[in-house]
Parts: structure tokens; C-alpha cells; sequence
């Protein structure tokens, strides 16, 4: 768990000497990659053999080590590795980086997940993710990566539409420079906790919380715990009264604030996202009032995402008080430890493979981020695959400024290149990431 200091702002001492193209050769001091001795980055070669043979099981391995590797402690014991990493602010700010004479502060700023978020004159399906505040990180050689390429800017992408590289897979489209093997994104998924009082958190179990065409967003998931922020080393048997939505749990389990990685909020971090009238009704949802200096907000779900491989190594994650039960669980080695063993995981190296056990297409879905949505397509969120959402990732002008909904309806298996409208011809593919059309300026 964090201090308020340490949550808010770390110091990322770099000094810039000119041009952005002399700051692009090395991150800055206070940046760490994930180390070696974490399988990153794995042989293509190897990945692609865990693809084609349908070895679920050494996928999940993988994948596993790399979030052991992201989520080791920095050198100096503030940080997992990963809080080191750059902004989706600072990836798509427009203009060169700022020039520092000093140490650099960072500010956390959170938004709501733009899998949640409506476009005009849409609902949220059942105010779906209005109580979860979000972050986007990408590791140097992302960041370098969109810097170099100039992939914050919509002229640049306008230009790419135009005269960029023909996509083989799409005729008529065009794609962006593909990011290098090193790449890692991050979705980080937060849910506050009061400082002075004990706050419900949904948990969502496979047994209790089954696929829905209405969707199954996290209001109507069957149970709840109780996070006391001022106790610790609970009994893993003890259970607490809570109440959430006006409705009473009776007897939840009572779990402490070190089960999770906390972020304790400083004055100002709870201050600006109160500004958001997304993360004000986050709060609202979660807390019954305003955030304050000395909350909480702590980590229940990642996506993960690496360019291991031509069309990525996707994995979600999400935080459960019974981590060692049940399929999601299979796999993890001793590498990953703490609160980082309170995780689930799922994982996607392939549209299809390997199939389910209805004979169907792979399923690889996050609960705080897809279980909401309802029917679209072959199915709902609950039988989703993330590889066939971000396969839609592309660039049109009349999708900026829209931070939502654009990539549904959500599929698992192949895409319908035909007559799916995603894959229209005029089309700028981003390489699998949402965040290019999203965030560039």
C-alpha cells in the first residue's frame, strides 16, 4: 500500500536537452522497463507455437510472468514498475515534451473507461462503469513509439488515411506504423474506498453471475465484500453488514485495505476528478459523497497488452477474494506475490483458439469492463473475446471527441470483414489500440 506522497506524484528527474527527437533515444530517470528474468519479451517464434497448438496453459504462464515483472517494486521500494510509466496524457500531448530544469512531478488523473462511456445521445447500459475511475499507461517503447510517429496527431492520422501503408489484411484500408515487440498498454481500473468507514465492493463470481442478454454489469452482480480501510491482516473468516446500492449484505466478508495495491488521494488528485461529473457520480455510487483528502482508491481490474506478436498478447485481470479457486487462477507461478496474487486472469493470443467448451470460439473478457454490455452480435460481454473489439481499432474524423462507444457491437471469433462497418474502406487501422483514435488531438 501506498502513501499519499508516494500515490500521487512520483519524481521522474529528467533533464531535456532540445528536440524531441534527442529526448525519444532513453526514458528519463525514474522510468523502469519490466526486468529481465519475467519471460519479456518472449520469442515470436515461441509465442505463435503456444497459438497454433492451443496451449492454453503455457499462454497463461506467459502472461503471468510479465504481470509478475510489471508489478515488481522499483529499486527504490515506492513504486510496482509499472506506476512508473507514461500517462495516455503524456503519450498524446500535443506539441514537443515539456523541457525540465528539475525533477518532474505526475499527477494521477483518472478518467472513466471509454469501453463506458456514451456516445451522443446514447445511454451507459445501466449506468455500467459510472463508478470506476480508469488510467491508460504505456511502457517507453509505446510512448516512443506514438512520439517518433507523431500518432497523437489527427492531421498526422488524416495523412496516414491518405498515403499510408496498404493494409493486406483490409483492402481499401491503410495502417499506422506497427508498434515494436516491446510495447506494453495498460487499462488500470480503480474503485474508491471512504478513509472513515467501511465501502462495498462488488466481486463477480462465474458460479453466481452468468452470461445475460441484458448484460451483466456490475449493479447486479450477486455479492459484494466489505473493505475496511483501517484494518489489516483480517481473519479470513470474519464478515461485516454492508450495504451498497440500498441494498443490505448481511454477513459479507470483511477483507482489509492490504489485500488490494490502495492509492491514498492527496487534496488535489481528489479534487480534480470531483471536476469530472463522471467520477463525482463514481463516487456518488461507491462512497455516498464527494471523494476526500484520504481516501482511497484501490486497483480491481488491468488489461494488459503486449506486441509480442503481430496482433498482440491480450489479458485481463481482476481482483477476487477467493484467488485460488476456479479456472482463472490456473497457472500463476510463485514469481507473482503480495496483493498482486489477488488477481484472476484470462488471456487471448487468438480469435478462435482455443475453442470453448461448446465448441465455440475463445472467450477472453474483463467482468468490471464487458459484463455490461448486452446483446451485440454473436453475443454479450460475458462471451466476448478483447482481440476481436480491438481488431475494429481504426481512425475517422467523425470519431474524435466521441470517447465510446464506436467499437460495438462486440464479437468473439473472426470478424465479418464484409459487412461489419468497422473494416469500410477509408479506413486508418491503429494497430489494435483504441487509444490512437481516441486520444490524438
Amino acid at each position: 500500500m501506498h502513501t499519499s506522497k508516494s500515490i500521487l506524484y512520483f519524481l521522474a528527474g529528467w533533464f531535456f536537452s532540445g528536440s524531441m527527437a534527442a529526448f525519444a533515444q532513453q526514458p528519463p530517470a525514474g522510468y523502469f522497463d519490466i526486468p529481465p528474468g519475467f519471460d519479456f519479451p518472449a520469442s515470436k517464434q515461441t509465442l505463435e507455437q503456444y497459438r497454433t497448438s492451443a496451449n492454453l496453459s503455457a499462454q497463461r504462464l506467459h502472461v503471468w510472468n510479465v504481470f509478475a515483472g510489471m508489478t515488481q517494486t522499483t529499486p527504490d521500494g515506492k513504486y510496482s514498475i509499472f506506476e512508473t510509466w507514461f500517462s495516455e496524457e503524456e503519450v498524446f500531448q500535443v506539441g514537443p515534451e515539456p523541457q525540465a530544469l528539475g525533477p518532474r512531478r505526475v499527477v494521477r488523473r483518472f478518467r472513466q473507461p471509454a469501453q463506458l462511456s456514451a456516445m451522443p445521445g446514447e445511454l451507459v447500459p445501466q449506468a455500467a462503469g459510472t463508478a470506476l475511475l480508469s488510467e491508460v499507461l504505456y511502457n517507453y517503447a509505446g510512448y516512443k513509439h506514438v512520439r517518433t510517429n507523431r500518432l497523437y496527431l489527427t492531421v498526422e492520422l488524416d495523412a496516414l488515411r491518405a498515403n499510408g501503408a496498404t493494409d493486406p489484411v483490409v483492402p481499401g484500408n491503410r495502417m499506422i506504423p506497427a508498434f515494436p515487440a516491446e510495447t506494453v498498454s495498460l487499462k488500470t481500473v480503480w474503485w474508491p474506498i471512504a478513509k472513515d468507514q467501511v465501502t462495498a465492493l462488488p466481486v463477480w463470481d462465474p458460479e453466481s453471475n452468468p452470461s445475460r442478454p441484458t448484460g451483466n454489469p456490475f449493479t447486479s452482480w450477486a455479492r459484494v465484500v466489505a473493505v475496511d480501510p483501517n484494518q489489516t491482516n483480517v481473519p479470513s473468516n470474519a464478515t461485516k453488514t454492508v450495504f451498497f446500492l440500498g441494498k443490505q449484505f448481511s454477513d459479507a466478508h470483511l477483507v482489509g485495505i492490504d489485500a488490494f495495491h490502495a492509492v491514498k488521494l492527496d487534496a488535489q488528485t481528489a479534487q480534480n476528478a470531483m471536476q469530472n461529473g463522471r467520477l463525482a457520480q463514481a463516487a456518488q455510487i461507491a462512497l455516498g459523497r464527494p471523494l476526500q483528502e484520504g481516501d482511497y482508491v484501490v486497483l480491481v481490474a488491468t488489461h494488459l497488452t503486449t506486441k509480442e506478436i503481430d496482433d498482440w498478447v491480450w489479458a485481463t485481470f481482476w481482483w477476487h477474494d477467493r484467488p485460488d479457486d476456479g479456472r482463472f487462477a490456473a497457472d500463476r507461478p510463485a514469481k507473482v506475490g503480495g496483493v498482486w496474487r489477488n488477481f484472476l486472469m484470462s488471456a487471448s493470443y487468438d480469435l478462435d483458439l482455443p475453442l470453448e467448451s461448446d465448441g465455440k470460439p475463445h472467450v477472453a473478457f474483463n467482468p468490471w469492463l464487458e459484463a455490461g454490455f448486452p446483446d451485440g452480435g454473436s453475443g454479450n460481454g460475458t462471451v466476448s473475446n478483447c482481440m476481436n473489439c480491438h481488431n475494429r481499432s481504426a481512425w475517422r474524423p467523425d470519431w474524435q471527441g466521441q470517447a465510446g462507444r464506436v467499437f460495438l457491437p462486440i464479437f468473439r471469433g473472426k470478424p465479418d470483414l464484409q459487412s461489419d462497418p468497422a473494416y469500410s474502406t477509408g479506413r486508418l487501422r491503429t494497430d489494435f489500440l483504441w487509444s490512437v483514435p481516441f486520444s490524438s488531438q
